[in-house]
């Protein structure tokens, strides 16, 4: 279901109560949005629960070679890769990280190591040493880095995990240099991260909350009018 027909159905509901035209498309969005990151943390946050696919979002972003003094790394080279633009804020977890793949363009693919800068610096320590590191600074990038030298024939990655907010891949795409890009979220388009009985349990809160406050505010009028 996309973004645009959860607000459709919302709007429709609440005419059943107000008549308010003040509660804005975007509003409606927002509130879904911070409802859905908190449903989401709940439910991740159980080591028992996988990550379901329909949460889930791809990006792919280019990739520019850095000093490792820019990213504070002690490991034995002089530049690392690190994505050109900074990433959507991740579902922030307290088990896990809300990124769950960082990869080649190439769909089948084998994931890169994603861990914490602090591995990653200890990563050529490694028996896997050779293999291709990657992690989140506190800048946003994402880092790669290896021993080996076809780190350096990456130019592009792809990224999947939980975002905070779903809409803050529309101003990414889902390929780096392809004429025929498109966006990673498109509202009219997209269908909405979040598995169907989140979506239904989220859309009655916010009629109530919405309804229930436009209600409040018509008998403050009416009392003020008295």
């Amino acid at each position: 279901m996309t973004l645009e027909k959860i607000i459709y159905d919302v709007r429709e509901q609440l005419k059943l109560f107000t008549d308010d035209s003040e509660i804005s498309n975007r509003y409606i969005a927002h509130l879904f949005n911070i409802k859905r990151a908190k449903y989401l943390r709940q439910e991740l946050n159980n080591y028992q629960r996988t990550t379901d696919i329909s949460v889930k979002q791809t990006l792919c972003l280019g990739l520019e070679r850095v000093s490792t003094n820019q990213c504070n790394l002690d490991y034995e080279c002089d530049y690392i890769l690190r994505t050109v633009r900074t990433i959507p804020q991740p579902l922030e977890l307290h088990i896990k990280s809300g990124i769950t793949s960082v990869r080649p363009t190439n769909r089948i693919s084998t994931p890169f190591n994603f861990v914490t800068k602090e591995k990653a610096i200890y990563s050529k320590h490694s028996p896997f040493g050779k293999g291709i590191f990657s992690f989140l600074d506190a800048d946003k990038h994402i880092y790669l880095l290896s021993t080996d030298d076809a780190l350096n024939m990456l130019e592009c990655i792809t990224i999947t995990g939980v975002f905070e907010d779903p809409l803050s891949l529309e101003g990414y795409t889902n390929c780096c240099s392809c004429e025929d890009a498109e966006p990673c979220f498109d509202e009219l388009k997209s269908d909405y991260p979040l598995q169907p009985h989140y979506i239904d349990l989220i859309k009655n809160e916010i009629i109530k909350e919405l309804a229930l406050g436009a209600n409040v505010q018509e008998d403050k009028e009416n009392d003020t009018n008295d």
